[in-house]
């Protein structure tokens, strides 16, 4: 299976982050820089993780720096991505939303000074102007209610290293996830009506057919496909009789709200 990552791995587009704006009031000197590393670092590792604030919203930070929030009141989810920068005295979390069509622009986006409280084992989020707490985050703790799949979520976020997403030939949602060694792997298809059937389990690489297999572990049917690449960097997998999908590198906060999204809302087909 790790033949089959360094394929992927050789096909993948720019990383999301790597376009986004983030904070130019960083120090130019060069010791201050070396701290302000540091500070990133361990800000960073201490964000990932599922939180909660005082008003029930729950945001998921994951390790490719992108984020899955649930607006309560709004009721409204919403995905992103995030950077992190510091002068070495503050830590900068920079959040930018995502569109309603998934794509980025400048807009859209908020920036708030973010410290970890180690001791409290809280996120506590600043105004960046006048330096005043805006936000208290706590880790999430699931209630055990049969509908609380959050923790699930989390789980998954916590497994995955990359993440493809795009359409069936028939306009079907379809997201492909795995972790770095290819031993968890995740297809999620989604039809217009939310029907929706998903493979969960080991991947396997035929090297000498350039094909992957996905086995899931609770009904252990199969799905297998290849890999093409286009001029325009998409992917197309082709999986025989069943059609094809053409997908592209996405963020592992898309992988998490399909899962939402088809739990929480659609009827899964067997």
């Amino acid at each position: 299976m790790k033949n089959w990552k360094k394929l992927m791995a050789g096909f993948c587009v720019a990383a999301m982050v790597s376009s986004m704006v983030v904070p130019v009031w960083a120090t130019d000197d060069a010791a201050a820089e070396e701290d302000a590393d540091g500070d990133v670092a361990d800000v960073s590792e201490a964000m990932l993780g599922l939180w909660k604030d005082s008003a029930g919203d729950i945001y998921g930070f994951y390790k490719d720096n992108s984020f899955f929030g649930q607006w309560k009141d709004e009721e409204q989810d919403v995905l992103g991505v995030y950077a992190l920068s510091s002068d070495g005295e503050y830590t900068a979390l920079v959040m930018q939303f995502a569109n309603d069509d998934g794509t980025y622009d400048d807009e859209n986006m908020v920036t708030y000074l973010v410290q970890a409280n180690e001791e409290e084992n809280l996120l506590e989020l600043y105004d960046e102007e006048n330096l005043e707490l805006t936000a208290t985050l706590e880790p999430y703790q699931a209630d055990g209610d049969e509908a609380d799949y959050n923790q699930t979520y989390q789980d998954m976020g916590d497994i995955l290293t990359e993440c493809y997403s795009g359409e069936t030939e028939a306009g079907e949602t379809f997201i492909y996830a795995a972790n770095e060694d290819g031993t968890f792997c995740s297809v999620l298809v989604i039809d217009q009506d939310d029907n929706y059937v998903s493979f969960v389990g080991e991947g396997t690489f035929d090297e000498e057919n350039g094909t992957v297999t996905i086995t899931d572990e609770v009904s252990e049917m199969a799905l297998t496909f290849g890999v093409a690449v286009n001029d325009d960097d998409t992917l197309t997998l082709d999986m025989g009789d069943l059609g094809s999908a053409t997908v592209e590198e996405a963020t592992l906060a898309v992988a998490v709200q399909g899962l939402k999204y088809a739990v929480e809302n659609g009827t899964e087909m067997n």
